[in-house]
């Protein structure tokens, strides 16, 4: 997991409501058991329309996603945020996310901001009227910056401690291993070994 402080880019604008996990990343291309490469399948479908944003090369460096309400609805599938991180975004802004996809992510790190309607409107006015706005994104002070546009966002501590060391589960397990290899090691001939 990459380390994450401050993001400073241009967004990409999605502005579409409820959008689910099936339509983020569609089932055909779940078989893969690797995380990486799944960038090229995000939006498949809707990326079928030459008119779709990701096929648009004003946003092509774009790492912040600004979507409409309610984004990563439908199945839990972890495959959704591995496909916007592989094809480069770092954070998506939303008023909602589905509680399961906002976990999902945060495990990745990939920062998914819940915005007021307010705040999310103002933004795709921003790119509408000029593609190269720029927003920059502090995780440390949970802040969001555009412009005239300021607003704080929720993170809780450990997701925010997380992002900013770039940790996952497995580096927070590894950080236990003596206790761990101690725990083994003290188990009672009879009992299983740990592997």
């Amino acid at each position: 997991m990459k380390k994450l402080n401050i993001i400073n880019t241009t967004m990409l604008p999605l502005n579409m409501s409820n959008v689910d996990t099936d339509q983020i990343m569609p089932k055909q291309f779940l078989k893969r058991v690797e995380r990486s490469g799944y960038g090229e399948y995000l939006f498949y479908d809707w990326k079928k329309d030459p008119k779709f944003p990701l096929n648009n090369d004003l946003y092509k460096d774009s790492k912040v996603l600004v979507a409409g309400d309610n984004f990563g609805t439908g199945s839990s599938r972890e495959h959704a945020p591995w496909g916007l991180q592989d094809w480069g975004f770092d954070a998506i802004i939303s008023t909602k996310f589905a509680d399961i996809f906002r976990l999902n992510s945060i495990n990745i790190g990939l920062l998914p901001i819940e915005a007021s309607q307010e705040n999310v409107d103002a933004l795709f006015s921003k790119i509408k009227n000029n593609p190269n706005t720029k927003i920059e994104i502090h995780i440390k002070t949970k802040s969001v910056e555009c412009e005239d546009i300021n607003f704080l966002f929720d993170l809780d501590d450990f997701s925010q401690k997380r992002i900013l060391e770039g940790i996952d589960k497995i580096d927070i397990t590894l950080g236990y291993i003596d206790q761990i290899e101690n725990y083994s090691n003290a188990r009672k001939s009879w009992k299983p070994k740990l592997a």
